[in-house]
């Protein structure tokens, strides 16, 4: 690795580090994304990371979101009912990459994933968590204890190995959320929590 490789993982390191201060004490954590596959969360779900700058607002984007913002809301039970049809279709479940909804645990952790900010999964000591790396600093973005993580499955079909993975994490709650993992830490995270049941 080098010398620049290293400042930068060091730096990544203390940026995750502090954003975990106080929470939890990081084990491990490596980049991770949407797998492209989860359709994109209602709007509003989306996350809005304070390490993140925002562009200034005009008139013009105040009067977009007083006219647009009640669609989403409207828009939102027809989602959730299509969401609902395509679960009890089971070979359209296998293909989706997300199982429970976006108010469930891994709808949660998904739409966590629709911002800007740099995103990495970091499996701690008691939880699992997505933190959030920006220009501003590093904050956490989602968090969950790790008792309600049930397992964790790769899904070798969706290719990308070595350097990336695909899986398939499944909590408690009875939902599931397919993730991309980059990097070594994919197959650290395997390690580290219960394998899925092969189905």
């Amino acid at each position: 690795m080098s010398n620049k490789a290293e400042q930068v993982a060091q730096e990544v390191q203390g940026q995750v580090a502090a954003a975990l201060a106080g929470v939890d004490q990081p084990e491990m954590f490596g980049p991770s994304q949407g797998t492209g596959r989860a359709k994109t969360p209602p709007r509003r779900r989306w996350p809005n990371p304070a390490v993140v700058q925002k562009p200034k607002k005009g008139l013009l984007d105040g009067l977009f979101r007083f006219v647009i913002a009640p669609v989403y809301y409207v828009t939102d039970p027809i989602g959730n009912f299509f969401d609902w049809v395509l679960d009890k279709i089971s070979f359209r479940r296998k293909r989706r990459a997300l199982h429970g909804g976006w108010g469930s645990v891994a709808g949660s952790l998904l739409a966590a994933h629709h911002t800007s900010a740099r995103r990495f999964l970091v499996s701690g000591r008691t939880g699992l968590h997505l933190v959030y790396i920006g220009e501003l600093g590093s904050e956490v973005g989602w968090s969950l204890p790790r008792e309600q993580v049930r397992s964790i499955k790769h899904l070798e079909r969706a290719g990308g190995m070595p350097h990336k993975a695909t899986l398939r994490f499944h909590f408690s709650d009875g939902s599931w959320g397919d993730l991309v993992v980059v990097g070594q830490t994919w197959q650290q995270l395997l390690s580290q929590f219960p394998a899925a049941p092969s189905q």
